[in-house]
């Protein structure tokens, strides 16, 4: 059993963590006498919240064998469920959801560290309060006069049988506290978020409404506020909401809510509410349990919330799919009638009633609006036809689109061994990296830095991040493209990889080395506001070159040209969200690099991240109703 074998020998196997050996040790060092399962549960449980689970399922894990690598026989037996749940319900390390101990047993045999238990019900309830809630209080307008303002800001013709969606997460918006937008790329989210915001503004009482937009990381926030300011332009509005459109600065959620420099917590809080009557948060699949609770807990009750994302994107870094997790407990319900009714009446939209029968209503239900319509691709060719073929799972589609798209927005090159595929790859990089080199400026070479990105599944290995940036940064200098000085040289990529909040950069800002006027060279970042701002070298945090990125990385950036390199091995990573997110990176052109298997093995599996936020959803509905 665990208590009987050193922690050294489990950390030298790899099958855990040292940081959860060193709780799992601390728990057995408070409790010595519980059962060997409570500590081995302890070591499950930290190890999935590194890897992105709120908690474990017991039933799962019970009477499997944790097996050690070939050069050892031995194995860790699971207990089974039963002894399991009755060796946790003896322990004091153990509570339920009145309780306040470092491990959390749910009822449904869900096992959580404490902090997530806690984060996870919060974020259920006040996410539950909001989507039952009355919407906050606007000058009252008659049907007719919310047809007609509707009207102005979504007249896109769409086809008859096609409900025009966007208009339809307007007036979610204005009726309702929470509005939760999902769509792929394409699918007008920032557009539709640009109008909810116009139709709000002409709606609102006389004294300033107070909107706040945020997203999860800086480079997100530039593309948010560029894209609303074109939006405002091409918009059938009053001068004074255009301009507040224009005037309005998305910024991070660390910003939003003004991080502590000491990185205790943030300003703003369930104590402290943000000043706001809306809040908008932009590519909510990035952000994590964790965040969402504090960001959402710091919102005022009365407030709107609008979340937009992706459901079919790649879930956080960090432990939770909260975004996912709101979707799929909305997706699975209909509208109600009186939602229903309101659509009819308010945008006239008559919602197709045979849901209903399908689907029980929720609360939940009423909040969500999932964008159909691509105004972007094409989905019957090119990167359109990729991605509903990926999200599909199905392998054949997604091969008869590459063999009829080839050669124009879409391509998968075949090579027969690593070193023509290695060779091949520097070719398509030094095409795709020369633009931006040649560039006068820092300002220049950024915006044609964006144009082109290779992505991967992998950080390390023959297809990881280090290798190809590596094979990438020889291509260029045997071309004379960059230098050979080391590790700073003009052009040369970066990407922060921790959070430095006095200098105000953060985790996945992208920037490029690059002389100034005096011709000392600086590290060019784009801020939130657009604005460039520059670094010496020495002043930046963690970072690392960034010709090639990881797919997790790329999330919350768009390019013109995506080179998606797959493994030519099996590998957990290797998911259908990963493709599709990587694939879904490309504005205009997708190259697929990977073999058949591979990308068949990928197509087949989904990630599945093990939370009980649903089912806290569904509680709270039950409990609140």
């Amino acid at each position: 059993m665990l208590k009987d074998r050193s922690y050294d020998t489990f950390f030298r196997r790899e099958l855990f963590r040292d940081i959860d050996l060193a709780f799992a040790g601390l728990l057995e060092r408070l409790a010595p006498d519980d059962p060997p399962g409570v500590f081995l549960a302890a070591l499950l449980v930290s190890r999935a919240a590194g890897e992105g689970d709120v908690c474990i399922d017991l039933h799962h894990w019970a009477k499997q064998s944790l097996r050690l690598p070939p050069d050892d026989r031995g194995s860790i037996p699971c207990p089974g469920v039963d002894e399991w749940m009755a060796q946790m319900r003896s322990s004091e390390l153990v509570g339920d959801c009145r309780t306040d101990r470092p491990l959390v047993l749910d009822h449904r045999g869900r096992l959580y560290l404490q902090r997530l238990f806690q984060d996870e019900r919060f974020l259920a309830a006040s996410i539950c309060r909001r989507a039952m809630a009355e919407s906050p209080p606007l000058p009252a307008i008659s049907h007719d006069d919310a047809h007609i303002l509707l009207d102005r800001y979504f007249h896109d013709p769409l086809d008859e049988d096609s409900p025009d969606w966007q208009k339809v997460a307007a007036l979610v918006a204005v009726l309702k506290r929470l509005c939760i937008v999902s769509g792929a790329p394409g699918t007008g989210k920032t557009t539709t978020v640009a109008r909810i915001l116009g139709v709000l503004l002409e709606m609102a009482p006389p004294q300033p409404f107070r909107i706040h937009l945020c997203t999860p990381t800086g480079k997100a926030a530039a593309r948010l506020r560029a894209a609303l300011t074109e939006a405002s332009r091409r918009m059938d509005c009053p001068v004074a909401v255009a301009e507040t459109l224009k005037a309005l600065e998305p910024c991070t959620i660390h910003r939003l809510l003004r991080v502590q420099t000491d990185e205790r917590g943030f300003y703003y809080n369930e104590n402290n509410r943000l000043p706001t009557d809306l809040v908008v948060v932009d590519e909510a699949s990035m952000v994590d349990l964790v965040l969402m609770n504090r960001l959402v807990r710091a919102i005022p009750e009365e407030a709107r919330l609008i979340i937009l994302g992706d459901k079919d994107q790649l879930a956080s870094v960090e432990a939770g799919a909260v975004f996912g997790d709101l979707c799929r407990d909305a997706y699975q319900t209909a509208y109600s009638s009186t939602m229903q009714k309101a659509i009819a009446k308010m945008a006239r939209i008559k919602m197709d009633s045979s849901s209903e029968t399908a689907c029980q209503s929720s609360a939940m239900g009423d909040c969500l609006v999932v964008l159909e319509r691509n105004y972007r691709f094409d989905p019957k060719m090119g990167i359109g036809a990729v991605a509903r073929s990926i999200n599909d799972g199905d392998v054949e589609n997604l091969k008869r689109v590459f063999r009829e798209t080839r050669g124009q927005s879409i391509s998968w090159p075949t090579w027969r061994s690593r070193a023509d595929h290695f060779k091949g790859l520097a070719a398509e990089a030094r095409k795709g990296y020369e633009p931006y080199l040649a560039s006068r400026g820092p300002e220049e070479a950024l915006a044609k830095f964006g144009r082109f990105m290779i992505l991967c599944a992998l950080r390390l290995g023959p297809f990881g991040v280090s290798r190809l940036n590596a094979i990438v940064m020889e291509a260029l200098q045997q071309h004379r493209l960059i230098g050979r000085s080391r590790p700073w040289f003009p052009g040369r990529p970066v990407m922060i990889t921790r959070n430095h909040y006095p200098i105000g950069l953060y985790n996945g800002d992208t920037g490029l080395a690059w002389p100034d006027s005096a011709g000392r060279l600086k590290v060019w970042f784009e801020g939130e506001d657009g604005d460039l701002r520059a670094f010496s070298p020495q002043q930046l945090p963690q970072h690392e070159t960034v010709f090639a990125m990881t797919v997790h990385k790329s999330q919350g950036s768009e390019f013109d040209h995506v080179l998606l390199v797959l493994p030519d091995q099996d590998t957990p990573v290797l998911t259908r969200e990963l493709v599709y997110t990587g694939c879904t990176r490309a504005r205009r052109q997708l190259t697929l690099v990977g073999r058949d298997d591979m990308i068949d093995l990928a197509l087949s599996r989904t990630i599945q991240r093990t939370s009980g936020l649903v089912d806290a959803l569904r509680m709270g509905e039950v409990t609140a109703g």
